[in-house]
């Protein structure tokens, strides 16, 4: 029975890993936690667990589990590296030069199938070269990552990035899936050991039920977390559509990709459009909280300096992803500003004059011109609406 639960547990996890990177697949282009060398790790992973399950339940092999074919799962080791080595440097290509990486699993299967044509390599030498040379190589490569990790990603001061919390979640999901990893790989080498002490196939089946655990804790974690199923663009984007965190965005800003014009916008385009959404949150929730445009003189330096998003980057998010200048925008929002106020009673004791200079404007006819423009009305028209429905909502509450 109880080995009938292990590996009914076994089959589970590889179906509800096949089923989480399906999911992931959805927002692959938007998701930086999710690339070829993830989709190799779990899809690998996963049909490896449901064909040891399966085929241990009806006690026999499989193609996956069989000489030939068994050292596939040698391919996860430098897989891993190389995903973190792709977070860390935010590249999405897979260039040919990482390939040189599988050469040693591909090695390990052409040596099973020459063996069969070639009985005279079966020896115990080079049995023994094998069992040596495949620790040496999952132990290189767990210090490999835990090397690219700590130089790319976990000495580097959060403060220096403008998308602070991008950051964090990035190396607190490597923290947990290089702890983890690092539990597996240690596994497999036991499992190795105690193949070669008993005179089995090197294929690290022993002990299987080990990775049980530590597949359910990583596919919860990404299912929990909704910031690694969708990708954290792709989660600001659903948060601010279910929060409503934006609340001028209908008028103002264009979310779409879009091609940028001219050489100069191609070069940062595909750095600055991964961030948009991010950017955009970033720019309103600081207008919104510190109303800087209430300074007169506070200029687009000055923007750029307090919200920690480079000169450049805003230029670009005005030009390509919003339908007014930076001066427009800055008017459009002293307006809104405006309006709060009107609502919060300010025009009790204070003129339209006096309000035109607390939001910003050096001059009335600049506040009445930016007012009628966004309102369609002129600030006493407003008024005189805004009090004739005051009354009108008065009267039905002593009504009733």
């Amino acid at each position: 029975m109880p080995h009938f639960f292990v590996n009914s547990t076994l089959i589970l996890v590889g179906i509800i890993g096949l089923f989480v990177i399906s999911l992931m697949l959805f927002s692959y282009r938007s998701n930086i936690f999710v690339n070829i060398y993830l989709v190799i790790i779990f899809i690998l992973c996963s049909i490896r667990s449901v064909s040891i399950g399966l085929f241990e339940i009806i006690n026999t092999n499989s193609i996956l589990t069989s000489r030939y074919i068994s050292p596939i799962y040698l391919i996860v080791v430098p897989s891993l590296y190389l995903y973190f080595k792709s977070l860390t440097k935010d590249y999405e290509r897979v260039y040919k030069k990482d390939l040189i990486h599988f050469l040693y699993p591909i090695s390990n299967l052409v040596l099973n199938l020459v063996q069969e044509y070639f009985p005279i390599l079966k020896n115990q030498s080079i049995e023994n070269i094998r069992f040596i040379s495949l620790n040496v190589f999952v132990l290189v490569y767990m210090i490999q990552s835990c090397n690219v990790l700590y130089n790319g990603l976990w000495r580097l001061d959060v403060n220096k990035f403008v998308e602070k919390r991008h950051y964090l979640l990035i190396k607190n999901w490597t923290l947990f899936i290089f702890t983890i990893s690092s539990f597996l790989f240690l596994r497999i080498l036991y499992s190795i050991y105690s193949e070669k002490i008993s005179g089995e196939l090197l294929r690290a089946q022993n002990y299987s039920f080990l990775v049980v655990i530590p597949w359910f804790l990583i596919y919860g974690k990404i299912l929990i977390h909704p910031e690694i199923l969708y990708g954290y663009p792709d989660l600001k984007r659903r948060d601010i559509e279910t929060l409503n965190q934006i609340s001028i965005n209908d008028h103002v800003w264009i979310f779409n990709s879009i091609h940028a014009s001219n050489l100069k916008d191609t070069k940062v385009c595909d750095n600055i459009e991964k961030r948009v959404l991010p950017y955009i949150s970033d720019i309103e929730n600081f207008v919104n909280k510190e109303h800087p445009f209430r300074n007169t003189k506070f200029s687009f330096p000055d923007f750029a300096k307090e919200i920690n998003i480079p000169k450049c980057h805003i230029y670009y998010i005005f030009k390509y992803h919003a339908i007014v200048t930076f001066e427009e925008y800055k008017n459009y929002c002293k307006i809104k500003d405006a309006l709060k106020l009107i609502d919060e009673g300010y025009l009790n004791t204070l003129t339209l004059e006096g309000l035109s200079s607390k939001v910003g404007f050096s001059s009335y006819n600049l506040f009445f011109t930016s007012f009628k423009k966004l309102t369609k009305l002129a600030p006493k028209e407003y008024l005189n609406r805004q009090n004739n429905l005051n009354l009108q909502n008065s009267d039905i509450i002593v009504f009733n």
